[in-house]
């Protein structure tokens, strides 16, 4: 089905703005840093399928990337402008923004300027440590107001809500002047963390690994009866005031940990289980250290599942693998999206796509969508260009796009302005025009849900476009809502296959002599309906037809059989013989067509 575009005469148009995603009613905001420019060029047309990113990850000038190696980059390497997640010994979240410009302060576990995460590789714990005495090393970031360039640095305390940004026009005001404010209070002082660097954690676990793995259960002789967990035998470990002191003099944790073993008159009498799980307790309590997380699905399922569950509908890790797998996700598919999981499952099909193929997305505001866990993901405007989106009004056949507002009531500005603004708006009805052509031509390979909306309007809405053999996918968090789309699917002949099932997980500790299930888990990962679109064919059989004219006769004989019953002793007619024989053929060949099918 082609669409002429309509010859645009005003700027109003519903497809406005610079980014596929409304970063306002995102629940994790992108940050913009003081480089990002607010506004466009007016003679350069806006991009409506990618996300603005804070920093250009290229030149202009320089060769792309393979897309693979664009991909791979995104999860293991921290590059500027991303959006970080950084994990605490507290097992914690606390989102950032890396950036050449900024303090991340962390509370009683450090701080350290944010060009420190630039470069870094992801899923590794990085600790906080004071710089080398020697100074102007790689390792350390000037404060701001300490040399040339520093004092318009933005010093800022990154915060998850923010990503990255100033909170209060008083600390953009005192980072202007190159002042910062101190941990211990007071303003005009020049923060310690400046001169922090992050360095690969190293451990030295009191219990060699090797020992662990050959010692079994039955050779432990140690036990822990003669421990006295008594106040008074807490009295000879280090109180909280010494502990303080040695962190002003500058004593690792490492050291503070070796000092409170030395101070524990009965650490001996311990198992070395025991030792191990005493080290951890106290790694969170004196350590001063992130562990960056990538920005892959499974790890964005897994915190906003503890974080904020109600935001991707209780979505779990394991019921969006089996959502992906019975979708039949893979590169250059076709697929039409409704996701009111903050981009989740959008971000989840281009990941096992690798950003090549289509997703066209449905959203009910006159807006781009608001996808903040997408934006939270890294991905750039080239990942994005696989992915359009319409709403809901554009989406029908029979819309008309309203004419335009008259000119004459306009202001009188620019023509260089009138022009640029006539531009805009072209662009922006023909990618309207082809978005909708590209939906209405059909041959889509699925259809994916996961939405409050009703699944069983958007299926019967959207099914029509698919292709043959396409699969349909709905995630709900509630069995009943799947249940009428099942019961509705089950009588309509253009759905094979229709099935709803329920995944489940439980989490194992795997230690040497210690697996076993943890004692706490999720009750429910939500449900998901799947079933096959397919063509019913219009040709019927002629064996099909004397089936139905058959079991047809034999209904209306036994109506009119219901009140005369014939006697033990009576015979049978030929005629009623041999239509008895047929029934019971007709009835052997629709068990073997049941069969069949």
């Amino acid at each position: 089905m082609e669409v002429e575009p309509q010859a645009p005469t005003s700027e109003t148009a519903p497809h406005t703005g610079t980014s596929l995603i409304n970063t306002d009613a995102a629940p994790i905001p992108p940050t913009s840093g003081p480089d990002v420019p607010t506004t466009s060029d007016p003679a350069e047309p806006s991009s409506s399928t990618g996300v603005k990113r804070p920093y250009d990850r290229s030149e202009p000038s320089a060769p792309l990337l393979p897309m693979e190696e664009v991909l791979r980059r995104r999860l293991t390497v921290i590059q500027e402008g991303d959006n970080v997640l950084l994990r605490l010994p507290s097992d914690s979240i606390k989102a950032v923004v890396a950036s050449k410009q900024g303090l991340v302060q962390l509370g009683k576990f450090g701080s350290f300027p944010s060009s420190q995460l630039l470069g870094l590789h992801y899923d590794i714990t990085y600790e906080i440590a004071p710089s080398e005495p020697s100074g102007g090393g790689e390792g350390s970031s000037p404060a701001p107001g300490t040399n040339a360039g520093g004092g318009g640095e933005e010093t800022s305390q990154q915060s998850e809500r923010g990503f990255g940004q100033a909170k209060g026009k008083k600390r953009k005001k005192n980072a202007a002047k190159g002042k910062d404010v101190a941990e211990g209070g007071g303003e005009g002082k020049v923060n310690a963390g400046w001169q922090n660097v992050l360095r690969p954690l190293r451990r030295q676990p009191l219990v060699d690994a090797g020992q662990v793995l050959t010692t079994l259960i039955d050779d432990i002789t140690e036990t822990n009866e003669f421990i006295d967990d008594s106040e008074e035998a807490k009295q000879s470990l280090l109180s909280q005031e010494e502990i303080t002191e040695l962190r002003a003099q500058g004593i690792s944790a490492e050291e503070i940990i070796q000092r409170q073993i030395e101070r524990h008159e009965r650490f001996g009498l311990k198992t070395d289980f025991s030792k191990e799980k005493w080290r951890k307790r106290k790694e969170k309590k004196y350590l001063q250290t992130v562990h960056p997380l990538a920005p892959s699905s499974e790890n964005m399922v897994n915190h906003y599942a503890l974080r904020n569950p109600q935001a991707i509908l209780h979505l779990r890790a394991d019921t969006l693998s089996q959502l992906l797998v019975l979708a039949n996700i893979r590169p250059h598919g076709r697929y039409l999206v409704v996701d009111d999981t903050g981009g989740l499952v959008t971000a989840s099909i281009l990941d096992r796509m690798g950003c090549e193929g289509r997703v066209l997305t449905f959203t009910e505001a006159d807006s781009p969508p608001a996808w903040g866990v997408l934006s939270a993901m890294n991905f750039g405007e080239r990942e994005l260009e696989c992915v359009k989106w319409l709403n809901w009004m554009e989406a029908d056949e029979e819309y008309e796009r309203p004419p335009p507002p008259p000119e004459d009531d306009m202001p009188s500005i620019a023509a260089s302005k009138t022009l640029a603004r006539q531009r805009r708006h072209n662009l922006q009805v023909a990618d309207l025009n082809n978005t909708r052509a590209e939906l209405h031509t059909g041959n889509w390979d699925g259809l994916i849900l996961a939405t409050e909306l009703n699944p069983l309007s958007v299926i019967a809405r959207l099914s029509p476009y698919l292709a043959g053999s396409g699969i349909i996918v709905a995630y709900s968090p509630y069995v009943q809502v799947l249940a009428e789309v099942l019961q509705y699917t089950k009588k309509d002949q253009n759905y094979l296959n229709a099935n709803i099932t329920e995944s489940w997980t439980r989490t194992y500790q795997v230690l040497p002599g210690r697996t076993h299930p943890l004692m706490t888990t999720s009750g429910t990962g939500g449900y998901l309906f799947h079933a096959t679109r397919v063509f019913p064919s219009a040709f019927q059989p002629e064996a099909n037809q004397r089936i139905a004219e058959r079991r047809q006769r034999k209904k209306n004989r036994t109506k009119g059989k219901e009140g005369d019953k014939p006697s033990a002793g009576s015979a049978v007619e030929p005629s009623e013989s041999h239509v008895a024989a047929e029934d019971s053929a007709s009835s052997g060949i629709e068990d073997a067509l049941n069969g069949d099918d």
